[in-house]
């Protein structure tokens, strides 16, 4: 009597758990390497920026220069914290160049063909706008602001400005510039993606120039030299996006 084969085992397409926890902990551990590259450089700069941080502040009061205003700390810890306060934004200016890139890497295996210009043009075009915002604030609208501030306090009321209130403030503006001056590319992603065609936004240009001119007197003092110092530039970088939104979507029109 012949024994009883068993019949041979059906293989299954199916993914156990073991081998989805094997596909995602590579890119687990890739992500995780990363982050620490990005702790690693911004730890640094803040070391580095607290070690100068009396000359970065020097530079940060110099738009106060031509007022004679002179700060003053309220606190014996105010000046220290102060100091930590301008290394921890110090620290992040300097990281996010490297920031944008370790992202780009990260992503850049799951993007389409199409994506990759755009994406390596956008790692530039971040961190490059950002600063160049920050730089255009400390520059330009720094002044006025605090010229404003000036000229509505001049009265009977003694001023006294405390130093770390002036970094605080003038960290806010910058960032307020900084972070207006993404839009560009997040228009641009729009266009690229389809959600928005060059032509409507054309269309409604006159709405976004409004939008453009109130967020400026927003973030500005109520004087129109502050407000036209801030609306110009973000109005000239939505007509330079839509531009070359025009000319990224006729290029993929002709490559279907």
């Amino acid at each position: 009597m012949t024994p009883i084969q068993k019949p041979p085992a059906i293989p299954t397409n199916k993914v156990g758990a073991d081998d989805e926890d094997n596909v995602w902990l590579p890119h687990i551990e890739e992500l995780r390497r990363r982050i620490i590259v990005v702790l690693l450089v911004f730890s640094a700069a803040t070391v580095g920026a607290f070690i100068f941080s009396s000359e970065i502040a020097d530079f940060l009061t110099e738009p106060l220069a031509a007022f004679g205003v002179r700060l003053y700390t309220f606190a014996p810890a105010e000046k220290f914290m102060a100091y930590l306060h301008l290394s921890v934004w110090t620290g992040v200016l300097f990281t996010l160049p490297v920031l944008c890139l370790e992202a780009a890497l990260f992503l850049w295996p799951g993007l389409r063909g199409g994506e990759h210009a755009f994406a390596a043009a956008a790692l530039f075009a971040a961190p490059a706008l950002f600063i160049f915002g920050a730089c255009l604030c400390y520059r330009l609208l720094a002044p006025l602001v605090f010229g404003f501030f000036l000229f509505f306090g001049a009265d009977d009321i003694a001023q006294l400005w405390g130093f770390r209130e002036y970094l605080s403030l003038l960290f806010d503006i910058m960032l307020a510039a900084g972070l207006l001056l993404q839009a560009p590319i997040i228009l641009l992603a729009l266009m690229l993606t389809g959600v928005v065609t060059p032509q409507g936004v054309a269309r409604r240009r006159s709405y976004i120039i409004l939008g453009i001119f109130t967020l400026s007197a927003i973030l500005t003092p109520p004087d129109v030299i502050s407000q036209v110092a801030l609306g110009v530039p973000l109005y000239l970088l939505f007509e330079a996006t839509l531009v070359a939104g025009r000319l990224f979507t006729k290029k993929s029109a002709k490559k279907e």
